[in-house]
């Protein structure tokens, strides 16, 4: 049985209030105003104002007043409360840093794929015309440590290898390349052009997504041509081809790796000779993959038996959208999927027959990508939870960061079978957010305004 959809709140500020109150600040103005909106679907929305004044005693502090509907405060963090939505002093989390788009790329502003490194040191952001770029995370003026153009049309997913030093890239081209991401040895530096050391090809339609197994000896890609190939990265040979949706090659759209969390079957439980691993296989044998599905289904499977091992029902609640995020919790045995329809499901491996554990919305706006956050580390002090603020769900740890294509990205807090917003991610002016990481204390976003986006909510 479905489990029943939750509506979250959502807040929202205008994408420059803090070049309006640096301006009181600096007293430039005496007060100003900036708006603030709140919705909950199916009700109606409110747009209310916050005013912005210097205080005439103490000229460093900055007073707020909410208006029409609508509560605006700074108690060491941000927070907006509406009564008529029953929202209580909801965060709002502003960039700690924002990181615009390389000069070159002004006629390719639209980032299409985005991934932060390992070790938080560098990001990259990819394009329509084929180009990627390695930055810096140092500073948001830096110059890029590295381009290539390694497609030759869209760069559809990046993802860093673990050692943070090289990049597997995936094109609407069909192909796939393994391009170095060392960074400058030295400064100044000046940007290198570096060129893939291999390049692998078999797709038939554009890939979706990729996922690099343990070090990266062996990577996975997903296709819109119904498949999830298996490559060999030393020898650049495809070494397995999987047909998604029960062998009906139904296209894949988004892809995450991960051990297996289940006891594996005795070796002669396995047909067709599938539990004989490729000599080029490396450590597969303990791993599985999830495939979120065109169909709105999505698909597991065992990378040792090469056989698929659960496929989800497909349909949630009467709607059938396509599922195109997908993201996976080691540490708690949890599963996102993110729907075309803006549902977001919460889904515990261990028991997927019983389907989702939880599903929420803010609206309809659909779901770009998903990542978890662990809400108890350092860079997400619970202590810090605005006055008035509710702890029941945050107190697990469990968060889960959202990326929107209305341009609204959230972390979402759980406890199943509970939720509710830790916090809203702002600064985009409407601009869809089409990538979302967590990496050590920081969440970052890649939007449609070829702007990257750091947030670092302590």
């Amino acid at each position: 049985m479905a489990a029943q959809t939750k509506v979250l709140p959502i807040c929202t500020v205008q994408h420059d209030f803090q070049d309006v109150v640096k301006d009181v600040a600096d007293g430039l103005v005496p007060e100003d105003t900036f708006w603030v909106s709140c919705y909950k679907f199916g009700e109606p929305s409110i747009h209310g104002k916050a005013v912005a004044t210097l205080d005439e005693q103490d000229r460093n502090l900055i007073r707020y007043e909410g208006r029409e509907g609508i509560r605006f405060k700074d108690e060491g963090g941000y927070s907006v409360a509406c009564p008529a939505l029953g929202i209580q002093n909801a965060r709002v989390i502003v960039p700690s840093g924002t990181y615009p788009n390389p000069p070159d790329t002004r006629k390719q502003s639209q980032i299409t794929a985005f991934d932060v490194s390992p070790d938080g040191s560098q990001f990259a952001t990819g394009f329509h015309d084929g180009s990627l770029y390695i930055r810096p995370t140092a500073s948001p003026s830096a110059l890029p440590t590295a381009y290539s153009k390694p497609h030759l049309s869209t760069v559809t997913s990046l993802q860093f290898f673990p050692s943070s030093r090289v990049v597997l890239t995936a094109g609407a081209d069909f192909s796939l390349s393994i391009l170095p991401a060392d960074p400058p040895a030295s400064t100044p530096y000046t940007t290198a052009k570096v060129s893939p050391a291999r390049t692998l090809r078999g797709h038939t339609r554009a890939i979706t997504s990729t996922a690099i197994i343990a070090r990266g000896r062996n990577v996975l890609s997903g296709s819109k041509d119904g498949t999830v190939r298996l490559w060999d990265v030393p020898s650049g040979s495809q070494i397995r081809t999987l047909a998604a949706g029960s062998n009906h090659f139904v296209p894949v759209l988004a892809l995450s790796s991960c051990e297996n969390w289940q006891a594996p079957e005795k070796s002669g439980d396995a047909q067709d000779g599938s539990d004989g691993l490729d000599p080029r296989e490396v450590e597969t044998s303990d791993k599985v993959v999830f495939c979120a599905l065109q169909d709105g289904t999505f698909e597991l499977f065992d990378l040792r038996t090469k056989r698929a091992a659960f496929r989800s029902s497909a349909a949630l609640n009467g709607a059938r959208s396509a599922l195109q995020a997908l993201a996976y919790s080691s540490a708690h045995n949890l599963l996102a999927t993110g729907s075309a329809s803006g549902l977001t499901s919460i889904y515990d491996v261990r028991s997927l027959e019983a389907g989702p554990a939880l599903t929420f919305r803010r609206n309809e706006a659909p779901i770009e990508n998903l990542s978890f956050v662990d809400l108890s580390s350092a860079g997400f002090n619970l202590s810090s939870s605005p006055s008035g603020g509710s702890t029941k769900v945050e107190s697990s740890g469990v968060g889960l960061a959202v990326a929107t294509e209305d341009g609204l990205p959230y972390v979402a807090a759980l406890r199943l079978p509970e939720v509710e917003v830790y916090g809203e991610l702002v600064g985009t002016d409407c601009d869809a957010v089409r990538y979302v990481r967590a990496v050590g204390r920081n969440v970052w976003t890649a939007a449609d305004d070829g702007v990257v986006r750091r947030f670092s909510p302590s």
